[in-house]
């Protein structure tokens, strides 16, 4: 077993912890001196769980007296232990809150922020050369009196997942940091009807152990979610089923934990009052495929013959194709029910303008609702992945400090300082975003170019047509609209207006462009004059750069 002896030895070697400033020790001129060592290394505020413990040893010489203290939530250890000792058997039950022991142990067993403080008289003024400057002794009486206190964060080992679920405002459950729900009784656990198509709103209050990230595991639509508040609807009409978990999370920096508890409920999905439609656009598929959402499961067996009610229109402006193709096919996504699948009797292009229309007819849910008709649905088309997709310098998440560039690999910024710089907040894809930020717009040179990867793509671009999409997002305050990329060969200017952007979101904007050969250029420019009338701070992100192949017809 490692005796806490060993602790003394670590200390020896943990020189780089030793409270001082200078790299050579330099003889104090009298025999009086501070200087301490810790067992973890000095900084600000200290952090550790519950269950922990720090080391502390007072080295200063010429010492009159010395103490520890320590407060409430702490406790000093006694004895040999190691870390795999159940550490508060060895609580020193003869020693409070005060110490004279050189070294000390102090157990945390208390959330919160705890001090350890060491307080030594002298017979003489001593000064400790600390980081933000010289700090001294202060005379009490005849004697000099040296404080220094260090400050433990101190949090909670175990998380303890807190959280309420809603019905509209109603709150239909809640369960406290001390509730643990018995999943193997769930069949015990009270049950909610809930319509097909609608939702339950789940909180999370979790604070014990102090998370800073969470998943919800749900058995509904989104399956997950990491966000403290997520609205969750339930499609598939019928089902009984345990609603799922809250997994709480503490990631770096702070102390790495994870709980999950289960969230004691039921939710039996019951016949909808609501119309049977179809949900946001059609999206197609590698296959070619025309997926539709719709507000509930599909009857699988209500589509037969219904494929003449559907018109699909396509148009190609680039070919000139313009006329209906048949849906040759009805279907049921294998792994989803309210996905209804429509095949198509000719082959489309990602180039196509495709909108799907439903004059009406027998199609039903599984809670036997007619599916109301439609018209005029735009289909999001099928792109193979981004010809860029691998190359993190498209979405500005390899970080390179030169000084211009934004500190982003593959970037060069015209202007120093430079108006482009990368920011952690609010990305659209990964954890970094390139961000345009000035002070005063109308003092800005007429060009300020930000040059790209170009010819060093990771993968060369041969000649053909691409699609260039790229996300924006605006924050409130800011008026700018506008800036240009370029692109070669030939060489093409793109002109990029997202003056009808909603402010604080994402947003993507796209060009199609030919190119006659490899493509060895992708700059970013913002042209000065290109923006009426907008003066003072302005500051925009993109990110997500994307080169998507495309299909001409």
């Amino acid at each position: 077993m490692k005796k806490i002896e060993l602790l003394i030895g670590c200390f020896i070697l943990l020189l780089s912890t030793a409270c001082q400033d200078d790299d050579e020790y330099v003889a104090p001129d009298t025999l009086s001196d501070i200087s301490w060592y810790t067992s973890i290394h000095p900084g600000g505020l200290y952090v550790k769980t519950t269950g922990q413990y720090i080391s502390f040893m007072d080295t200063s010489q010429g010492a009159l007296t010395h103490e520890w203290s320590i407060d409430e939530g702490t406790h000093f250890l006694k004895g040999q232990f190691s870390s795999n000792d159940s550490l508060p058997l060895f609580i020193d039950p003869d020693v409070q809150k005060l110490s004279d022991k050189e070294t000390v142990h102090v157990l945390f067993t208390e959330e919160g922020e705890k001090r350890v403080c060491l307080k030594n008289t002298f017979s003489e003024k001593v000064v400790f050369q600390s980081e933000e400057g010289p700090v001294e002794s202060v005379k009490e009486g005849d004697l000099w009196v040296f404080t220094r206190c260090f400050e433990v964060d101190v949090i909670q080992d175990k998380l303890q997942p807190s959280f309420k679920v809603y019905k509209g405002e109603e709150e239909i459950l809640s369960v406290s940091e001390d509730d643990m729900p018995d999943l193997s009784n769930s069949e015990i656990w009270p049950i909610i009807n809930v319509e097909v198509n609608t939702s339950l709103k789940f909180v999370d209050l979790t604070t014990v152990g102090r998370p800073n990230a969470r998943t919800w595991n749900i058995s509904g639509t989104p399956g997950s979610s990491n966000d403290s508040i997520v609205e969750v609807t339930f499609l598939k009409y019928g089902t009984l089923t345990n609603v799922g978990s809250l997994v709480s999370q503490r990631i770096d920096p702070l102390p790495v934990g994870t709980t999950s508890k289960p969230i004691p409920l039921r939710v039996n999905v019951i016949a909808s009052s609501a119309p049977y439609e179809i949900l946001g656009n059609v999206m197609e598929s590698e296959d070619e495929l025309l997926s539709l959402q719709l507000t509930g499961g599909v009857m699988a067996s209500s589509l037969a013959g219904e494929n003449v009610n559907f018109t699909v229109h396509v148009s190609n402006s680039v070919s000139g194709f313009e006329q209906d193709i048949a849906v040759e096919s009805l279907g049921v996504r294998s792994d989803n029910d309210t996905f209804l699948e429509l095949r198509l009797a000719e082959p489309i292009y990602n180039t196509d303008k495709i909108l799907v229309s439903y004059i009406g007819g027998n199609i039903k849910s599984t809670d036997e609702r007619i599916l109301q008709p439609f018209t005029e649905k735009a289909v999001s088309p099928y792109f193979e992945e981004s010809l860029v997709g691998n190359d993190p310098r498209f979405s500005f998440e390899t970080e390179e400090n030169r000084g211009n560039g934004g500190n982003t690999a593959g970037w060069w910024s015209q202007h120093k300082p430079s108006f482009w710089s990368t920011d952690e907040i609010a990305a659209a894809a990964g954890s970094r975003t390139m961000r345009y930020e000035v002070d005063a717009y109308e003092n800005v040179p007429g060009k300020s170019n930000l040059w790209g990867p170009g010819d060093s793509f990771t993968s060369p671009i041969p000649a053909g047509s691409y699609r260039i999409a790229m996300k924006f997002y605006r924050p409130s305050g800011s008026t700018v609209y506008a800036l240009r990329t370029i692109v070669n060969p030939p060489w093409t200017v793109l002109q990029w207006n997202f003056d009808d952007i909603p402010n604080d979101e994402w947003v993507t904007y796209y060009h199609d462009i030919t190119t006659d050969g490899p493509m060895d250029k992708f700059d970013i420019q913002m042209e000065a004059a290109d923006n009426v009338a907008v003066n003072g701070p302005q500051t925009f992100y993109i990110d997500d750069i994307q080169i998507l192949a495309l299909e001409p017809r």
